[in-house]
């Protein structure tokens, strides 16, 4: 089907609307009013991605559908776009006022908001006879053209989303640090696919793609759910994707298209995952991109294959991801942790290991995940593993994430240098370390005339070429 508009990036966006819908309604708190109005935002938004996509296709095929139907279509279309930004606004203010049905501010928000939704939808009924937003050409095949005012049609939209911008930082104080983070990428991915959509690739829906991204960061701000509910859920998508991986390959070369889409949006999924990971603690805000661009300079210097070096460099971004079910005044505490908090702390990798074992596609993902504080003479943790019984990619992230932690400020203690860490590494090839890899390291960082901390872009750079 050759559409006017590309709608590959709508597609994706379905796809992680729905994947959101389906974990925060089987396994989120349903009492808790900001978890509550996250939700109906979601649901709102996947309408209007849908609506999106359905207009696409009835406005290229116009002279097929009665013409009522088509500006009843894409009226709807717009008007869903300013509610899924009245609902975000409403998300803002759940975590702003929290559920004070009484507070006269809250108050004058709703009522304004809703008479003005209410006008918005009116001026949409009455482009029906007027065509002042849009309308159909019927001289010219029943092409879709913009009114007079058609710049103003999304105009609700930007301003409800503004309105919810000045709550936020009004209120910002209400926020905590990672619902500060999530709100402000909420608002960059929004804007920006908004605008390039408008003034640069005006034929891609990129703002369907700014929004569901923005919905998926804002994801990992709200309330937790259960551990175990979490690992069940991961479990069930696993097997979820797996069937739909047997359906597309039975399908034809769009799809498989397609297919290629969903690997590059999932790359990029985990950076931003790296990027809520390290969020959970500021003393080691960037750690994971750093672990992920050493770990791929050794596989590089090791001579491995370009698709094992980005494997290693993306399962060195989400090395820590067990860290999502780690306390966070554990993770920050100042002083020495008791011996039932290094526990604690110690879980991580085996919750990490536990929540990427579902994707088999990356096996790697799991090793590095759980295997990353063992040990090459066998006394790490958590499955006391000795010398090559530790995968080759563990035992690299394992001299990357040790670098990087020692010349890094902790909670507990300041940076140390760059010497101290190298002799360290020297003084545990063997023991901790697997030797050659220690030796590889040291040749890597000496490549450099200062800190190997100061190219991190560089040693990246091809990774980021392909997905960026």
């Amino acid at each position: 089907m050759n559409l006017s508009y590309n709608i590959y990036f709508s597609i994706a966006s379905v796809v992680i609307t729905i994947i959101l819908i389906l974990i925060v309604s089987l396994y989120y708190s349903s009492t808790n009013v900001v978890n509550k109005r996250y939700k109906v935002f979601l649901f709102a938004t996947l309408t209007m991605i849908l609506l999106d996509i359905i207009t696409v296709i009835t406005n290229d095929y116009a002279h097929n559908i009665p013409h009522f139907l088509n500006m009843f279509l894409n009226g709807l279309y717009f008007l869903s776009g300013a509610v899924v930004a009245i609902l975000f606004l409403s998300y803002c203010v759940s975590v702003a006022f929290g559920d004070n049905k009484t507070d006269s501010f809250r108050k004058i928000i709703t009522i304004s908001s809703a008479i003005i939704l209410g006008l918005y939808g009116i001026a949409l009924f009455v482009n029906n006879f007027t065509g002042f937003f849009f309308y159909f050409d019927y001289t010219k095949d029943f092409a879709y053209s913009p009114g007079p005012i058609y710049l103003l049609v999304n105009l609700l939209a930007v301003l409800f989303t503004l309105e919810s911008f000045v709550i936020f930082v009004i209120k910002r104080d209400r926020f905590n640090k990672k619902q500060i983070v999530s709100t402000i990428l909420f608002y960059a991915s929004f804007f920006i696919s908004f605008f390039l959509q408008l003034f640069a690739f005006q034929k891609v829906l990129l703002s369907d793609f700014g929004i569901a991204i923005g919905a998926l960061i804002v994801f990992f701000s709200i309330e937790t759910p259960d551990y175990i509910k979490l690992i069940r859920t991961l479990e069930e998508l696993n097997e979820l994707k797996a069937s739909l991986e047997i359906q597309v390959k039975n399908r034809t070369q769009e799809l498989d298209l397609e297919k290629k889409l969903y690997e590059e949006l999932t790359l990029e999924t985990l950076s931003s995952l790296a990027q809520v990971i390290d969020t959970k603690d500021h003393y080691t805000n960037g750690h994971s991109f750093r672990v992920a661009a050493y770990a791929k300079g050794i596989a590089e210097e090791l001579g491995l294959g370009y698709q094992e070096c980005e494997q290693i460099y993306f399962a060195g971004l989400i090395h820590d991801v067990g860290k999502i079910g780690i306390k966070e005044d554990i993770l920050t505490k100042p002083g020495k942790l008791t011996d039932e908090e290094y526990k604690i702390i110690q879980s991580h990798s085996s919750l990490g290991g536990d929540i990427l074992k579902g994707i088999k596609e990356f096996p790697i993902f799991e090793k590095v995940a759980r295997n990353h504080h063992e040990r090459y003479d066998g006394t790490g943790y958590p499955d006391k593993l000795k010398g090559e019984e530790i995968s080759l990619e563990a035992r690299i992230v394992t001299i990357a994430d040790t670098f990087d932690a020692m010349t890094s400020d902790r909670s507990y203690r300041k940076a140390l240098t760059d010497e101290y860490a190298l002799r360290e590494l020297e003084r545990y090839k063997g023991t901790q370390f697997d030797p050659e890899l220690v030796d590889i390291f040291i040749k890597l960082y000496h490549r450099y005339g200062d800190s190997i901390r100061n190219h991190i872009d560089d040693l990246s750079s091809d990774i980021r070429n392909k997905n960026g």
